[in-house]
């Protein structure tokens, strides 16, 4: 027996360690640790009195909620003491009782409690038995006692609490609610005295049933014979569960423990009537709750140590709670519960658990990938638009450079550079052949002047008929572009046109107009012959593109070939009117030169007659026959001399020469009018500046256009009177690199004259003139680098001015 204490004694240390666990601490070392509250007031000193359960949950969750809310409800100070008791466990229950309360009268001896809480209907008990030992004038509050096992215990004033209130017919109302064709009920109690007082209850709440229902009590039963007859239940049927300390045989249990064998054992929903059945097997039911027990108990605790004394009542500690697991075991419909009822231990799908995060990571990663494809897509868009924007950049920079060439080319650089341009597009748009041809004038053959072809490719005839392709060719001389590509064959009625691009391999074509101020004139063309290929609308406008360019260079090509002919035609008109002019002037000149040359042949005429008569002397003076003889000479040279520059300036051929005298030029002209003046009684003055530079150009064109000025000059003094009619020739260097040639004469008012629109053709004084000489001497001043202009003089009369550019 010692022994046995001496372990019972551990065990209540044991429990006594889990009560510190939960207990706050006291003053003064005898007293456990507990917590304490924040309030003001004194320490107020509380032993908690619980009997010892099988299992723990029940107990703890009494006491947490007990302390939680007494400690809410006041302002004092409170420290809390536990001791665990339980006699029922023992046989020689008397004795054992005995030493338990000398041990706790020893134990707190020197403690003054100011309230006393039980749980449990044997701590109840065991207090009123001992209380005048252990706890005098303490006041008592119970909790969880049966009202039917203490009915014969008288019980003071201070001693108030919540009795245990059973809802057998709440808990069959729930089955009956879930289980709606139920016709039978089997009630399971144990054969215990507290087992026997929930038998009771449970007959009679059942005998005032409003609508009866079959049923069956198993009670006071050996639990291998209960488990038996609760495993054959018939559908239809259900399981009231109540206490169950121990059975017939007299072998004690805790109420998880058997829920879950019975449970386990019967087919037909157990439904239980306390919260220890849930969660371990049972349905649920309205049972018992602890957290509501020891609430309760708080709130009646807290007005005793008020001061008041408080009736014990049966307070409103039931719940309806229900297990999750076993309503989905059952198929049982949640929705069917009672009003208030709570679902625990409800362990949903991973869907139900996780759906809200499996939807949104569904639409995330769907969102997610959505937008890499999206990502992915704008990156091979934007690669794409990257490429196109490169190659149409290339494209563009290639169509500038070509157009800044071209609008720059001289004429004679345009196939070159045509046939480079075609190459370098070619490649650009990775194409077989690029072809320009150009419409010839007779309107049945297109000439190929400029092609490109990659190296394997074979190159076009030099010339095409039109013929060959007329379905091609009329919609190009429309205008409008050909394309023929897989997607857009050629049409039916072009069958010759499909003959003729097989005939030179062709398998794809590309061909633009070349138009010329609204005229077709050609076609540039790119052609696919390895293999088939698109024709991109972007593509066929950079075609067009290029063709503009292409045939903007053609026009110029014609239009500086046109204007290069016309210039041509121009020139030989005008050196053959230049040379009428000579002639006419020289006409117009006769009389003066024949005089010119009558002169130096009536000189030879008397010369040879003095050497004749000389010679028929007996005695000839050979001094002077031969100066007879030089004068015949110097006489026949001088009009050797004339004649010879008459026929230069009458002759159309040109030379250009190099180191040409402009006073010897001038001097000559000048000499061939000498005769003309001397008729006209004009005085010609000459001025030479020493070192004059020499010129380049045509002897016969500058000596024309001085010979137009004297003769305009002379012209000009007709009407001045005689005495004063002069002109002065004048050679200079205005400037250097420059030599000016100024011919002045003293006729009429000079401000009369425009000099300016006397240089135009056709503008005339004379009459019967044409009005081209000065035209003519300022294209050949032009010509020749120079330039020939006219200025009035301060006093009478103009000076015209010739300026040439002087040799290096």
């Amino acid at each position: 027996m010692s022994v046995r204490f001496a372990f019972v004694a551990l065990g209540m240390l044991w429990y006594l360690g889990v009560g510190a666990l939960v207990t706050c601490a006291t003053e003064g070392p005898p007293a456990p640790a507990g917590p304490t509250s924040t309030g003001v007031g004194p320490v107020r000193k509380i032993l908690l009195l619980h009997v010892v359960p099988r299992s723990t949950s029940g107990l703890v969750a009494i006491e947490q909620t007990f302390i939680n809310t007494l400690t809410s409800k006041t302002r004092d100070r409170l420290a809390f003491v536990s001791e665990y008791v339980d006699l029922a466990m023992f046989d020689e229950r008397a004795k054992f009782e005995s030493e338990l309360v000398a041990y706790l009268a020893a134990k707190h001896a020197g403690t003054k409690f100011d309230l006393v809480v039980t749980t449990g209907t044997d701590a109840l008990q065991f207090t009123i038995r001992h209380r005048t030992r252990l706890f005098p004038g303490v006041p008592i509050v119970f909790i969880s006692a049966q009202q039917r096992l203490v009915a014969d215990v008288p019980l003071d004033a201070d001693v108030s609490g919540i009795w245990v209130a059973i809802d057998w017919k709440g808990t069959l109302a729930a089955a009956r609610r879930l289980q709606p064709d139920l016709d039978r009920v089997v009630v399971v109690t144990g054969s215990s005295p507290v087992d026997k007082v929930w038998a009771a209850e449970a007959r009679a709440q059942f005998a005032r049933l409003d609508d009866p229902i079959s049923i069956t009590y198993l009670e006071e039963m050996p639990v291998e014979e209960i488990l038996e007859r609760v495993g054959a239940l018939p559908a239809r049927t259900a399981v009231l569960l109540g206490a169950f300390l121990s059975d017939a045989a007299g072998q004690r249990f805790v109420a998880s423990e058997l829920t879950e064998l019975f449970s386990a054992t019967a087919s037909v929903p157990v439904y239980g009537t306390s919260e220890t059945h849930v969660g371990h097997g049972a349905v649920g039911g309205h049972v018992i709750s602890f957290a509501l027990q020891g609430r309760r108990g708080a709130e009646i605790a807290a007005r005793v140590l008020r001061g008041e004394r408080p009736r014990p009542i049966e307070g409103k500690t039931l719940a309806y709670r229900f297990d999750a697991r076993q309503l989905r075991r059952f198929n049982l419909d949640a929705r069917r519960l009672p009003p208030g009822s709570t679902v625990e231990f409800d362990q949903p799908s991973l869907w139900r658990t996780y759906g809200w995060y499996i939807a949104t990571a569904v639409i995330l990663l769907a969102l997610q990938t959505w937008m890499i494809i999206v990502l992915l897509a704008n990156r091979a868009q934007r690669r794409h638009a990257q490429e196109t924007l490169a190659a149409e950049l290339r494209f563009e920079t290639l169509i500038s450079d070509l157009l800044a060439t071209h609008l720059t080319l001289p004429a004679s650089a345009v196939d070159s550079h045509l046939q480079e341009a075609l190459a370098r597009i070619g490649a650009e748009l990775d194409v077989d052949r690029m072809v320009l041809a150009e419409r010839n004038i007779d309107g049945v053959t297109a000439e190929i002047n400029h092609a490109w072809t990659r190296g394997d490719v074979p190159e076009l005839p030099h010339l095409v008929e039109w013929a060959a392709f007329p379905w091609m060719a009329e919609r190009l001389a429309s205008g409008d572009a050909v394309v023929v590509s897989p997607l857009r064959p050629l049409p039916p009625e072009a069958e010759t046109d499909r003959h003729g691009m097989l005939a030179y391999g062709t398998q794809s074509v590309l061909a633009v107009p070349l138009i010329v101020a609204g005229t077709v004139v050609g076609a540039l063309s790119c052609a696919a012959v390895r293999r088939t290929r698109e024709w991109s609308d972007a593509l066929i406008d950079r075609l067009r593109l290029v063709a503009d360019v292409f045939a903007t260079t053609l026009a110029r090509r014609r239009a500086e070939a046109a204007a290069r002919a016309s210039e041509e035609r121009f020139q030989q008109q005008r050196e053959e009117l230049a040379h009428a002019l000579r002639v006419n002037t020289l006409g117009e000149l006769g009389t003066s030169l024949a005089h010119e040359i009558n002169q130096p042949l009536s000189a030879i005429l008397i010369n040879v007659r003095t050497v004749t008569t000389l010679l028929g002397r007996s005695a000839p003076d050979d001094d002077t026959v031969a100066e007879a003889l030089a004068d015949i000479a110097a006489d026949a040279k001088r009009a050797g001399d004339i004649i010879t520059r008459l026929r230069a300036l009458s002759r159309k051929q040109h030379v250009v020469e190099r180191g040409l005298d402009v006073d010897a030029l001038v001097d000559e002209v000048a000499g061939l009018l000498q005769q003309d003046f001397v008729r006209r009684e004009i005085v010609v003055h000459r001025i030479a500046a020493p070192g004059l530079a020499t010129v380049a150009g045509d002897r016969i064109q500058l000596q024309q256009i001085f010979l137009n000025v004297l003769v305009n000059a002379g012209e000009a003094l007709e009407t001045t009177d005689r005495g004063a009619r002069n002109i002065t020739i004048t050679t200079s260097s205005p400037a250097p690199g420059f030599v000016e040639v100024s011919i002045r004469d003293s006729g009429v008012d000079g401000k009369k004259v425009d000099t300016e629109r006397m240089f135009e053709r056709f503008v005339t004084t004379k009459p019967g003139g044409l009005g081209m000489g000065l035209a003519i001497s300022r294209s050949i001043a032009a010509a020749h680098r120079g330039r020939i202009y006219a200025t009035t003089n301060s006093d009478c009369g103009i000076t015209v001015c010739v300026e040439l550019p002087a040799e290096a």
